[in-house]
């Protein structure tokens, strides 16, 4: 791994895209403030997974209004004038209600989750932190076999890194 430290994102932007045509994949953004802005055109937007989370508790919210309102209907039977025990108007109008209910509360948790506010107890990985780069600096980790560490290293300088390293991680 070779780590690039910029003092400017533009730089770091110009770097990166060397990096991407040059056919490297592997690269990470370390800054004290948001710049995806800038580097989404360069390294390409992320797909978010929180998406997920809202469409399966959407999902799981549809399925338990409707066993809710049926299951109910079935166990405590009131017949009025010929209507039908199972109707679709309260079991449209409940599952809506927790389709909605269920994906806000999912989003949350999903939220909570992969923002690192709820730890992951059970992970092993450790995080990466380079202090450098939370005052006013601006990394790039490229993840690059060991034979093209001398080429990165290279181009990274070119740009005007101010700081390049190597960085053993297993």
């Amino acid at each position: 791994m070779v780590f690039g430290l910029f003092k400017y994102v533009d730089t770091m932007a110009d770097a990166a895209s060397k990096l991407k045509t040059e056919g490297i994949d592997d690269i990470r953004v370390f800054s004290p403030v948001p710049v995806d802005h800038e580097m989404d055109p360069v390294l390409g937007e992320k797909k978010n997974p929180l998406r997920f989370f809202t469409f399966f508790g959407g999902l799981s919210g549809l399925f338990f209004g409707a066993l809710l309102v049926l299951t109910t209907a079935a166990l405590y039977v009131l017949p009025r004038g010929g209507k039908p025990i199972w109707a679709a108007p309260p079991v449209l109008l409940v599952s809506y209600e927790t389709t909605i209910l269920f994906g806000v509360l999912m989003t949350y948790f999903g939220f909570l989750v992969l923002s690192g506010l709820i730890k992951n107890f059970y992970s092993t990985e450790e995080k990466i932190c380079f202090p450098e780069t939370m005052d006013d600096s601006f990394g790039l980790l490229i993840n690059v076999r060991s034979d093209r560490e001398e080429a990165v290293m290279k181009i990274l300088k070119e740009f005007g890194a101010s700081e390049v390293r190597t960085i053993a991680w297993e």
